[in-house]
């Protein structure tokens, strides 16, 4: 099983990285970083594209990425470009949605989901920061 991790990547390197990702089937969510500048816009952005029921708050969020029963793909990347410019009119919410990545749903989907959920199955789950 592969390590659940949060990668930096360049602009450069990202095209063959979307590549490869549509190669192996992953679900893949792009996050506009330079227009997520708000707690509030991330949470709306990632609710649509992960189609969450919930997204009100950090938890409802958290909750609902270590379910994401309803997406088949066993595989899952968020890239968020221009990471410089992401959430850059909200320290806190930047800081707390990387911490949730990785502190949280990235080790739920890694292990944790095995002994949590009956029958659950790991799911590769990577993070890219696109400078």
């Amino acid at each position: 099983m592969e390590n659940n991790v949060i990668s930096y990547i360049n602009s450069i390197d990202i095209k063959k990285l979307r590549n490869r990702m549509k190669t192996l089937n992953y679900y893949m969510v792009e996050v506009p970083g330079a227009k997520i500048q708000t707690k509030r816009s991330f949470l709306d952005f990632m609710g649509e594209k992960f189609s969450m029921p919930d997204y009100q708050g950090w938890d409802a969020y958290a909750d609902w990425m270590k379910d994401l029963s309803w997406i088949p793909n066993r595989r899952i990347c968020v890239i968020i470009d221009d990471y410089s410019s992401f959430l850059r009119k909200d320290s806190k919410a930047r800081k707390d949605s990387i911490e949730l990545f990785k502190d949280d749903i990235l080790s739920f989907w890694e292990k944790d989901v095995l002994k949590f959920v009956v029958g659950g199955k790991t799911r590769v789950f990577k993070v890219y920061l696109v400078n």
